[in-house]
């Protein structure tokens, strides 16, 4: 069975045929996560299987992308890397998602039919930080930001820097009272 990544299929098709879909995804395609890219350029590629296991409707998929965020501590963009491998069970309501066995993420289908498309879009999105950031040893991640204006100490100069006490003389006001 030949679909695309973007039309809506029944699940039942989808799962009694065991059917496997390769794709690419332009990013920008993507509608969750097209909204938190700094560019829209960039393709989500995997495969999804559909499958029956356990009596439950199975999407095995498998994503790879990298897209475009900004770093939260520089503010430049950045290449989030996102490889996922998810087991998820297809269901049409919440009792069916209560009855889902441990070790598989749950996708509530909407009118019995679902596209690779918002699987796809689902699982890139939650791979996604909330507060993306360079890694710790990142050029990033040493540098501090400076407010507009504001001119770099050198570390030498902040450490000579004379530290100032207000309370310091208090303790000698109080005795001349």
């Amino acid at each position: 069975m030949s679909l695309g990544w973007s039309r809506r299929a029944p699940v039942d098709t989808l799962v009694g045929t065991d059917t496997v879909i390769d794709f690419s995804i332009p990013l920008a395609e993507l509608p969750r996560v097209s909204h938190e890219l700094t560019t829209s350029d960039g393709e989500a590629n995997g495969r999804v299987r559909f499958s029956r296991q356990l009596g439950h409707a199975v999407a095995d998929l498998e994503v790879k992308a990298g897209p475009a965020v900004v770093c939260q501590r520089c503010m430049q963009p950045m290449r989030w890397p996102v490889d996922v491998n998810s087991r998820i069970a297809l269901v049409v309501d919440y009792e069916a998602a209560d009855r889902v066995p441990e070790g598989f993420d749950v996708y509530l289908v909407e009118a019995d039919s679902v596209s690779v498309r918002e699987l796809v879009d689902e699982e890139v999105m939650l791979a996604l930080p909330n507060v993306p950031r360079h890694a710790e040893g990142s050029e990033c991640a040493g540098r501090e930001l400076k407010l507009p204006g504001q001119e770099a100490e050198a570390p030498d100069e902040a450490a000579d820097a004379q530290v100032q006490k207000p309370f310091a003389q208090l303790g000698e006001l109080l005795k001349r009272k």
